[in-house]
């Protein structure tokens, strides 16, 4: 049990289905893994666009609270007083950025940047509200506050992974380059008043940043047209500022051409801006469509390669199922049955034995033909070995009944002169003949039953007594013989010669076996079913235990013989003939000694061999019995010839 167990644990003694199921199993569960794996990774794509596009809409707020700030303060530069529209504009959009970070999830150190950007923010928007910060500080404030917000921007898009979005960024931060060359030009419109030729100058530089910084947009994604309008105004600028003259006409002519020329910057930013938030977006709904998308593709190609797994595996297990259930059933019924019909004397060729019936000429199918074939030629070797017990069972059949032909006649001469002998010793010589006669013609009758024959039998029944006497007749040294109590009774006539010749080949062993001196006894005992058992004990040499369990065996299987029964006759005919007959026969140790346990062979007769039983008498023999009469003496029995 210890080992059956064990074994279960070995991919060799696994079912089939079980290999099947592993087969099915494992390549479907990795394809399910690595496309959970993929659609998770689409899916976690899509929640990171999706956060990056909330993180990046800070951007474009910081965009308009920036440019209105910027603004304010250098409309401021040029002299014109802040509005409170203008100052309401920078609260609101430094409000919106403030709701913005706050719910875009951005990290902790650009938040951190965020909030020290809106402190300088609101100390510069103070500062230009109040008049009390001076130019200078007022121009190092805005520096500062424009490159923390590139700073920001930058560390914003780095965010980015996408291309397009990448771009997009990087033309937002190249618009806001150049609109902050704007913002310095209109810083130097302050100075023309007081130096006309330095202000002049860091017009016409500033201009040139600008122009460098827009031509690297043209032909961009941001380009839709208005790259080529914003470079022809920055051309009429400079154009203007060349020819400056210091009028008043000129100047608010100059001022209006800044102010106007910051328009298409904001829209360009929003733009921008909008572009990045269109290419999160898009690549959001992208992953979450490669998601859906692969999630259905996966699922049915699955249930595909599940259901031709499925498909091939019940291909490969019904017919395995079908060849394992036939060929046990051809192995433990149909094929035995057709060998013992065959033994029985049946046609080979009238036998017939159903195919298996895979038709395929895969490997299973041929598997099957050759079971088919080995049954068949099972079948045909059992003929060929049932045709050959026959000829050598005529063949027996043949010498023994010429064997106890000449027996007979040789008996029939010794029984004359043992009649007309009067010599004592001489006499005593006619009996040993007689009795090496009588066990020659004994052997003659194994031969019989060896061959299968049924002798012929007497019609009358013959008396317990007489049944006994004619077995002891058949052996030497009858004397050592002590038949004990034996019953009134009858036995049927179709078994007495059957049954004498049992007893005969048991008393024979039994005398055999056992020391010269030593007697042999017979005893009668009632059985279940009114049944009589009788037991054969001698003191002889005794029988090893295994050897008893083998011979037992042997006498139980009756009919079926084996390689030992001619060298082993006597068990194999008494088998043959307790099986013929509905007797058994055991042998056991008898226990009737210390020092050697001798033999006790019982046979069992049942109630429909008996008749007439009543109780039991003791008999002995004291003179040498005769051997029982038969009802064909006067016809001897001469089939067969000389």
């Amino acid at each position: 049990m210890k080992l059956r167990r064990s074994s279960i644990f070995q991919l060799g003694n696994w079912r089939l289905r079980y290999k099947l199921g592993v087969v099915v199993a494992v390549p479907l569960l990795a394809a399910m893994l690595l496309g959970g794996l993929r659609i998770s990774t689409q899916l976690e794509e899509s929640s990171r666009y999706d956060a990056l596009s909330d993180q990046i809409a800070v951007a474009p707020a910081l965009l308009e609270y920036s440019t209105a700030l910027v603004s304010m303060v250098t409309v401021t530069s040029l002299g014109i007083p802040p509005t409170l529209a203008s100052s309401e504009d920078v609260t609101t959009t430094m409000r919106q950025v403030v709701d913005t970070a706050d719910e875009s999830g951005l990290g902790p150190a650009i938040h951190k940047e965020l909030d020290a950007l809106l402190t300088d923010g609101a100390i510069l928007h103070d500062g230009v509200m109040s008049s009390g910060m001076s130019a200078d500080e007022r121009e190092r404030r805005t520096t500062d506050f424009l490159v923390r917000c590139k700073n920001i921007f930058r560390d914003i898009f780095d965010l980015l992974e996408d291309n397009d979005a990448l771009v997009d960024a990087s033309n937002l931060i190249t618009v806001w380059d150049a609109q902050l060359n704007l913002l310095s030009e209109m810083e130097t419109l302050s100075m023309l008043a007081t130096d006309p030729e330095a202000a002049q100058a860091a017009a016409l530089k500033a201009i040139d940043n600008e122009e460098s910084t827009l031509r690297l947009l043209l032909d961009s994604r941001l380009d839709t047209g208005q790259i080529e309008e914003m470079l022809d105004d920055i051309a009429a600028r400079r154009a203007l500022i060349q020819n400056y003259t210091p009028t008043r006409q000129f100047g608010e002519q100059l001022r209006g051409s800044m102010v106007a020329a910051s328009a298409p910057y904001a829209d360009s930013i929003v733009h921008a801006s909008d572009q990045i938030t269109t290419t999160l977006d898009r690549l959001t709904s992208n992953a979450r469509s490669d998601a859906i998308r692969d999630s259905i593709l996966i699922g049915t190609m699955l249930v595909i390669a599940l259901g031709l797994a499925l498909l091939v595996a019940r291909s490969l297990g019904l017919p395995l199922r079908r060849l394992r259930k036939e060929t046990l059933a051809a192995a433990e019924t149909e094929l035995p049955n057709a060998i013992a019909a065959v033994k029985d004397g049946a046609d080979v060729e009238s036998v017939r034995l159903a195919p298996i019936g895979i038709e395929t000429t895969e490997e299973i199918g041929q598997v099957s033909r050759a079971v088919d074939s080995m049954k068949n030629e099972a079948l045909r070797l059992a003929g060929e070995q049932a045709h050959l017990r026959q000829q050598v069972n005529v063949m027996f059949e043949t010498l023994a009944r010429r064997n106890k032909t000449l027996v007979e006649q040789q008996l029939s001469l010794i029984d004359s002169l043992e009649y007309q002998e009067k010599d004592p010793a001489r006499l005593q010589s006619l009996f040993s003949l007689d009795h090496l006669a009588a066990r020659m013609r004994r052997t003659g009758e194994s031969l019989l039953v060896l061959a299968g024959t049924r002798p012929r039998t007497r019609t009358s029944p013959a008396p317990l007594t007489d049944v006994l006497r004619g077995a002891v007749s058949q052996v030497e040294n009858y004397q050592r013989v002590h038949i004990g109590r034996t019953p009134h009774g009858y036995l049927l006539g179709s078994a007495v010669d059957d049954v004498v010749h049992l007893i005969a080949e048991l008393v024979d062993n039994s005398l055999r076996a056992s020391p010269p001196n030593s007697p042999v006894r017979l005893e009668f005992a009632s059985a279940e079913g009114g049944g009589l058992l009788l037991e054969i004990a001698d003191v002889g040499i005794g029988i090893p235990p295994a050897a008893l369990d083998q011979i037992n065996s042997r006498l139980s299987d009756g009919d079926e013989a084996d390689v030992n029964a001619p060298r082993q006759m006597g068990l194999f005919v008494v088998g043959r003939l307790a099986a013929r007959n509905g007797m058994n026969v055991r042998l056991r140790p008898t226990f009737d000694s210390d020092t050697n346990a001798g033999v006790t062979a019982s046979v069992y007769f049942p109630s429909s061999l008996l008749a007439e039983i009543q109780a039991p008498s003791t008999t002995a023999v004291t003179e040498r019995p005769r051997r029982l009469s038969r009802e064909d003496d006067a016809a001897p029995y001469m089939q067969g010839g000389r």
